[in-house]
């Protein structure tokens, strides 16, 4: 091989190189973009499950849900999105508030998370006479964290398990 031609053949390996690294590059940027985006939508799965908890919406709290979800809290377990509807169905008799925080999502894959969040959760009796009225507690019910595990479905991110594991819990006085 001529000089010229090992001079060719040495820019033309340069160029597939830096080619190789610059498509592995851009890979890497997609994927780290993919991993946020999927992040971003089990977060918004964790803050709407305390927002329609709380706002009594037992519908749109069982669609966060996959068909066949558990749900475990306070020592029972509610298995399939059935199980939820039935179970948040019922009129609301105490307020709830659930403050969420140090909410982590590890993306497992392309169609699975799992993610830890933080909860502490005030609960009280809803004045019958005056529902909108404030509601007096002397302290939180719970304090713990949330379990769970997320999956992409045909209607988007949803939760296929939540387990609540409380740390603290208020001193019934």
């Amino acid at each position: 091989m001529s000089l010229i031609g090992r001079c060719l053949f040495a820019r033309t390996l340069v160029s597939a190189t830096l080619l190789c690294a610059l498509t592995t590059a851009q890979a890497s940027a997609l994927t780290e973009s993919a991993s946020e985006r999927i992040k971003q939508a089990c977060e918004t799965l964790v803050m709407d499950y305390a927002r329609h908890r709380d706002q009594a919406q037992g519908a749109a709290l069982a669609q966060l849900f996959t068909e066949d979800a558990t749900l475990s809290v306070n020592g029972e377990t509610f298995i399939g999105r059935q199980a939820l509807l039935t179970r948040f169905a019922a009129p609301a008799t105490h307020r709830f508030r659930h403050m969420m925080s140090n909410v982590h999502i590890t993306v497992t894959g392309h169609q699975q998370a799992t993610g830890v969040s933080y909860a502490l959760i005030f609960v009280g009796p809803i004045d019958k006479q005056n529902p909108d009225a404030p509601i007096t507690v002397s302290n939180f019910v719970a304090m713990g964290e949330y379990q769970d595990t997320f999956v992409l479905t045909d209607a988007g991110w949803r939760i296929a398990s939540r387990r609540f594991v409380p740390a603290f819990l208020a001193d019934a006085q």
